[in-house]
């Protein structure tokens, strides 16, 4: 019975910060026909729905302004997160005849400056920022080390209980 408490007290310590409170619903702005692709917003501002995914600090559906870019857009979704991979930043474009990746190196913009590798934002265009390798290593490490923790503690519950 002791093993499976403190099993238990461990999975649940570890598996907290998976538990963060979800965000609240996105609303739709004012004058959202379903199925429109472009919105009026509250300030008579013409408006798309946009996703982020991947590692930005606030990934997510978004609605912005027609004329945002790409940039614009990562910042709104706060920023490039810690190991982002600025050099292989995915736009995925729903089209009528299937699914246009277009992939935009964000790192070269910041070096150069030059808008033409800023490609134009389209409503229910999806923006990836992939994790670089040292995100993958240090994911893989991080849970490793946890298993090694819960492996140890159970190692010595089990050596506490011979005794």
């Amino acid at each position: 019975m002791y093993k499976a408490f403190v099993f238990l007290v461990i999975c649940v310590t570890l598996t907290a910060p998976l538990w963060a409170a979800e965000e609240p619903p996105i609303s739709l702005p004012r004058y959202a026909e379903p199925g429109a692709q472009y919105f009026i917003g509250d300030e008579n501002q013409l408006m798309m729905m946009v996703n982020v995914w991947g590692r930005v600090e606030k990934p997510g559906q978004y609605f912005v302004p027609s004329d945002t870019d790409l940039i614009t857009l990562i910042s709104v979704a706060g920023g490039p997160a810690d190991k982002s991979r600025l050099d292989n930043v995915r736009l995925v474009r729903a089209g009528g005849a299937g699914s246009e990746v277009v992939k935009v190196n964000i790192k070269k913009f910041l070096k150069t400056g030059e808008r033409s590798l800023i490609p134009e934002l389209k409503p229910e265009d999806t923006i990836i920022v992939s994790g670089s390798m040292w995100f993958v290593i240090s994911t893989v490490v991080t849970v490793v080390s946890q298993l090694a923790i819960v492996a140890n503690v159970y190692y010595l519950a089990t050596l506490a209980s011979k005794k």
